[in-house]
């Protein structure tokens, strides 16, 4: 399967946004391009891992709750496939069900509602990080 996009210097990075809720997913699209990351959006899971399946990112930003195939049935797919590439997970769920997450595959969670620029900061550390396969 497919690894980080670890873009060369003349590249961007790209960043995947697992979203349904289009205010959300609007916001976290805008956040991203100020810092020069292209972005795909996904409302749904099953549109996810399409993208999934046909580019590499640099960083997923995922949302646990989306229609279809749901974040953690994403997280699994990673995992499986070994896809390197990071996921923050972006979410409104439980503490409980957090603690579901599989942790080679999640580098950061994030709790809705967030500070932009925390989140920011945070997402862009981690499209920097060197890929890291999964177990």
């Amino acid at each position: 399967m497919s690894t980080a996009h670890d873009p060369t210097a003349d590249e961007r990075h790209r960043a995947l946004i697992v979203e349904d809720d289009p205010a959300i997913g609007k916001l976290v699209e805008k956040l991203l391009k100020r810092q020069q990351i292209d972005v795909d959006v996904a409302t749904d899971g099953r549109t996810a891992m399409e993208k999934l399946r046909s580019a590499p990112y640099s960083v997923v930003v995922l949302d646990l709750m989306v229609p279809e195939v749901n974040g953690f049935e994403i997280i699994e797919y990673l995992k499986r496939e070994n896809v390197t590439t990071p996921v923050a997970v972006v979410s409104a769920v439980s503490q409980q069900a957090l603690t579901k997450l599989d942790l080679d595959v999640v580098k950061l969670v994030i709790s809705k509602p967030f500070d932009v620029d925390e989140f920011t900061k945070a997402i862009v550390a981690l499209c920097r990080e060197p890929a890291t396969p999964t177990n």
